[in-house]
Parts: C-alpha cells; structure tokens; sequence
C-alpha cells in the first residue's frame, strides 16, 4: 500500500519525502516535569505521566512546594519572567537584612535573628503568580535557643503586634510607591497583643494571590528581639486557573506544524477519594509558538550613545543590573528583556478542543503553554497525553500579497477595499525551494467573508488555466492546481477571488499543501511575491461610510408580495449586513403596523459580522394571513457598540 502511494506521489510530480510526518509527544511514558520550565500552581510530580492543577490540603504548607522564588519586587534575574513566584521585604528599593526565601523554603534551620534591631519596614510580600484557595496562614521562630542571650526562641521570641493582608490586584501592588508599610486590600488578620511564638492566623477561605504580613516593632522603631524562619500557607482544593509551560523543544530541522491532539479528563474531589466528573465546569487550553533560535527571549545592553544593543543572556549575567531610578542606560548595564519577535512567532490563539490547527509559522523550535482552568474548588481537568505533528518543510517558503483588482499599487502599500460590497481581489504567491522539497498542489484560503475563485493564472509569464477542483470550506476556499509547484517547475501563480468586508480590516490567510493525507499544511508569508502588485502583504482594509455603521441598510426582496398560498411570492427576503462586531450580536426581527402595533416577531439568534437573510411568510403571531397594507420590517442587533436598528417598508397584497 506505501508503495503504491509513493508510486501515486510520483506520478503527479510530487517528492515521496512529503508524507514523512512525525509527532512530539507528552505524557504517559514521557514525563511532565523533564520539560517544565515555568510552573504556576500546575502538579507535574504527583504523578509524572499527567499534568494537572495542584491540590490545596488543610493545614499542609503550599509554599515549600513551589519554586522557584524570586527575592525582589523587581527581580533582576535573567530568568525571570512575570507571574512567577516572589517574596520581598518593604515595598521598594530596600535590600533585605535577611534571605527572603528562607522563609518559604520549609527548612527550620535556615532563619534570621537579631537583638536591638532597627527597622519601621519590617514587613513581607508574598506573590504566588495566579489566585490560590486559601485560608490560613502562619509564622514562627526556629527552634532551639538564641545563640547570644541562649533564651528559647519559643516562646520568648513572640512578635507582640503584627497584621496579615491580601490582595488579588497587581496592577495596585504594582504602583506602589514609597518605602514606608500599609496593608492590602483585604485585611486578613490584625493583632496588637500576641504572646505566641508560633503564630496561626485562620480566615474564610478565599481566593488571593498577594499576601503581607507586617511585624511591628515593640520599642518605638526598634525589635527589642527579632527571629523569624518560617512563613506558611494553607488551603483547600484546586486553583482556579493553573499555567503550565515547557522549555524549548528542539524539532531538529525547519518544519510545519500540524495538529494538536491531547487527551484530557475530568475528575472532582469527593472526601478523600478522586471520581470522574465528566460534566465538570472545567477546561483545558494549548498554546504554541515557533522559532528559528533555541531563544525566544531577547536579552539587551546599551551601547557606547545609549542605543539598545541585543547581547547572549551569558552576557546579560554579567552587566550591572539597573535598580535606581538615576542608574543609567549606558556600557556595562542591564537593558530589558523582550520577547524575541523577529525569530518567534507570538502565541497562537488558544486550542481549546483536541485535533485542532494552531495558526503558527514553520519552525525549528517550538514551546508549549497550558492553562488548566475551572469554575469550582472541587473540580479540575487532567491532561493525560498531549501530541503535535509535524513534517519537513513542503517549500523554503511561499511568499504572498493581495490587492483590489482596481489598484495593483495603492498608494499606501495596502489594498484598500469597500466594506460591504463585492470586490474582486488579485492574490499572488511565489515559492522558493532548497534542495528535495516536495512542492505543493493545492491552496487554502481563509477570507474575510465567504468567497469565490473567479480565475487561476500559473507560470512565468502568467497564463490562465483551470483548477481541478475548488471546494468551499465552512472558512474559505481549498483550490486543487492542475499541475504541482514544484523546484524546477512552476514557482508563481496569481487567483482572482471575490469576497466582501465587513469588519474595517481583515486578512487573506493562505497555506498550501499537497493533497495527500500525510502531508501537512505550510502557511504563505506575506511578502513581494511579484512585481505587478505593490502592497507586499495579505491584509487590507475597508473603506466607505458603511463602517460608520454596525447595521446596514435591510434589503426586501420583492417588496410587494401575495403571501396567498399559489407558491408565487408567498414570502418575503429581509437581507442585512452587520459590520465591526467584536462579539456576536443577537439579532432579533419585527414585523409592524403603520400605526406601531406588532404583528410578528423572531429571534434570529446570535450573529457574527457578514450578510445575513431571513424569511417573512404574511402571518402574524398566531399563524393567521394579516390584512392587505403596508408594514414596517425592523431589524434589531444589540451588540458591543450598543442597540442598533433598521427599518424598512414593505407591501402585502392580494
């Protein structure tokens, strides 16, 4: 059967190397946690053939089980990315007398101690990087005797005031300014005489993400006696969203990815003992980006005039890191890091539904982003086993621009559409090849709005031929060549589409493929695919003063009608266009009276922007013919820019 496909392949000019598909796997057998490179709240030990959130129990310590952590507000390290684990003493630029991550690391014996000690800022900020059920907290010295006076740390080492406070805001967490203490938004717990060294502090359980705890010195501005080793957080059940992302994945070579197959499942917490849940409110979505460097994150110095200068993250490690305001931006400092957008595509949207097709440019590198989410304490998903395809380039790349067929070189490098109404748009696409590239023999489009072929031009020059087949897709159009493009051969071809805009820009998604199974789809570029056209890209824009407006003009086709029974105009056409919805809208359509009384009333349901049709058969609420006269036909859409409506008349006769 291989054969006789590799047989079939060859015949139509295509490479047999084009169905060499393969696939990286996750779960089961390959574990978790060997990829994990950020971690909020996600379980990926418990057990390593799954991923899934982690598990809040009554009275064990959380923080023991997280890392890594970060020490500053702002940390400075290389690796740190936002949303990931910090503690920091004060609120600004002071540094700590003291480790801060000794105190949520779970180990007694690493602690902070000290007699006569001066300091009105003693207070600490805990950010576990997403919301957590929680509801108690607690603090305490180490164990054992003071190594100066040799008092027992429990109980003489008691903080006699103390406040505890949460937030889930980071924007406000953020701005904070200043050096001097004040609490959270959520005042958990406030205590001006304690005598306990070991300190529990219990509150309603609720989700938080920030936590402070402020010790107040006992004389004046001074601690008579200060130790601390500890801090601890405790709740129950899953948070309500958990982050999982991977460290880069090496797939060897430039490739194209396919689809994503994951296996997940839902489970809840009844007692002590976890039962399938499968109607739970819970859900799992994949992101994926691609790159063509093993580093998706650009590291930045200064140069000699100031100017940004990319630098190895080796390099970075060395320079001085930038924590004053009046630190400059000069030779030997810190700049910013950024995402690398000129070696790395952004995050696809998210794949909420197994076997879908991530919009990602080809790669050699790729890396995962998971988010767990659910709507309750008890519920959770669990990610069994997660699959990416991927095969070896089809082309070097496909370049493609589109522009209206009335303005090959806008003025503005941009095709320039009218919105809601037809157009005629010119597509080109050139491919480049490197050695053994299979070539492709067939194309898909995404439109704006549905679309036709109106014409398919291949060659060098251009000549008219007919494709051998072109099948509507519920997105666009999949366009089969009547010969391959393939190195050495055909390398251009020009369509001639026809769709409307309703929205005021969109974009012309492109990929080829070649028609066998086995292969996977390449996406188009935008780019100069040839001289003829001068936007040099796949998007347009509308325009025209239908985008002042969200719902256009109804049209009623025919305007008289004898809804009568003969099968000739028994029912009326009400057509209309929605425009620039960022959401559905729901549409809903009345028929009236001259005088304002409703006759006949129908919820269209929820709607997105293009053109749109309903039907009128004569008949009222009750099924009975209305009278012969003029009516009013109402459209209403209540949509994100507010209620819009139309109107326009109609006759009934008989």
């Amino acid at each position: 059967m291989r054969y006789a496909f590799a047989l079939a392949l060859m015949l139509s000019g295509l490479s047999v190397r084009s169905w060499a598909v393969d696939e990286f796997r996750l779960g089961g057998t390959e574990s978790w946690a060997e990829w994990t490179w950020q971690n909020r709240m996600m379980d990926d030990a418990t057990d390593p053939s799954v991923l899934q959130p982690r598990e809040l129990k009554p009275g064990e310590n959380l923080l023991p089980q997280l890392g890594p952590w970060y020490r500053w507000r702002s940390p400075g390290e290389s690796t740190y990315r936002l949303g990931d684990l910090r503690i920091w003493r004060g609120i600004n630029y002071l540094r700590p007398r003291a480790e801060p991550r000794d105190f949520v690391d779970g180990d007694l014996t690493t602690f902070f101690s000290a007699h006569d000690y001066y300091d009105p800022n003693e207070f600490y900020t805990i950010d576990l990087g997403v919301p957590v059920p929680m509801d108690r907290f607690a603090f305490y010295p180490p164990e054992g005797r003071d190594a100066l006076t040799q008092e027992p740390y429990r109980p003489n080492f008691a903080f006699e005031k103390y406040e505890l406070s949460g937030s889930l805001d980071p924007v406000g967490l953020a701005k904070e300014e200043g050096s001097y203490y004040r609490p959270l938004d959520v005042l958990l717990a406030s205590v001006d005489l304690n005598t306990e060294a070991v300190v529990n502090i219990e509150f309603p359980l609720q989700y938080l993400r920030f936590l402070r705890v402020f010790f107040f010195p006992d004389n004046g501005r001074f601690y008579t006696k200060f130790a601390l080793a500890e801090l601890e957080v405790s709740g129950r059940g899953f948070p309500p969203r958990a982050v999982w992302t991977s460290q880069v994945i090496d797939l060897g070579q430039i490739v194209n990815i396919g689809r994503v197959r994951f296996g997940a499942s839902k489970w809840r917490r009844e007692g002590d003992q976890l039962v399938a849940s499968p109607d739970a409110p819970t859900s799992a979505q994949v992101e994926i980006k691609t790159g063509l460097d093993p580093t998706p994150t650009g590291y930045h110095g200064y140069d000699d005039i100031g100017q940004l200068v990319e630098v190895t993250q080796s390099a970075y490690e060395r320079l001085k890191q930038r924590i004053w305001p009046w630190d400059p931006p000069a030779v030997g400092w810190r700049g910013p890091i950024i995402d690398d957008a000129d070696n790395w595509s952004f995050w696809s949207p998210p794949l909420r539904r197994s076997g879908e097709l991530p919009r990602v440019p080809s790669g050699r590198y790729l890396q995962l982003r998971l988010t767990l989410a659910t709507e309750t304490l008890w519920d959770f998903t669990r990610l069994d086993s997660l699959a990416i395809a991927y095969s070896p380039l089809l082309v070097e790349r496909v370049v493609g621009e589109v522009a209206a067929a009335s303005d090959l070189q806008p003025t503005g490098h941009i095709a320039e559409v009218p919105a809601g109404q037809k157009i005629e748009l010119i597509c080109d696409l050139r491919a480049e090849f490197a050695a053994d590239q299979a070539g492709f023999d067939a194309v898909r489009l995404t439109l704006p709005n549905a679309g036709a072929l109106l014409g398919l031009e291949m060659g060098d020059p251009l000549q008219s031929v007919n494709a051998d087949s072109v099948i509507a897709e519920p997105e666009g159009l999949a366009i089969y060549l009547p010969e391959p493009i393939r190195e050495g051969g055909t390398q251009t071809l020009r369509l001639h589409l026809e769709t409307i805009m309703y929205t005021a820009s969109g974009t012309v998604q492109a990929e080829v493929f070649a028609r066998a199974e086995q292969s996977l789809p390449q996406q188009v570029e935008g780019g100069d695919a040839s001289e003829a056209l001068g936007t040099n890209q796949l998007r347009m824009v509308a325009i025209g003063g239908a985008l002042d407006e969200v719902l256009g003009a109804i049209e009623v086709q025919p305007t008289a009608f004898t809804p009568q029974g003969d099968g000739i105009n028994d029912r009326v056409t009400i057509q209309y266009n929605l425009f620039r919805l960022l959401a559905p809208a729901e549409v809903e359509l009345e028929i009236y009276t001259l005088d304002g009384r409703s006759m006949w009333r129908q919820a269209l349901g929820v709607q997105r922007n293009g053109r749109h049709r309903a039907m009128w058969n004569g008949r009222d609420e009750q099924e009975q013919l209305v009278a012969p006269g003029i009516y009013v036909v109402q459209v209403r859409a209540q949509t994100d820019h507010g209620q819009w409506a139309q109107e326009r008349s109609l006759a009934v006769v008989y």
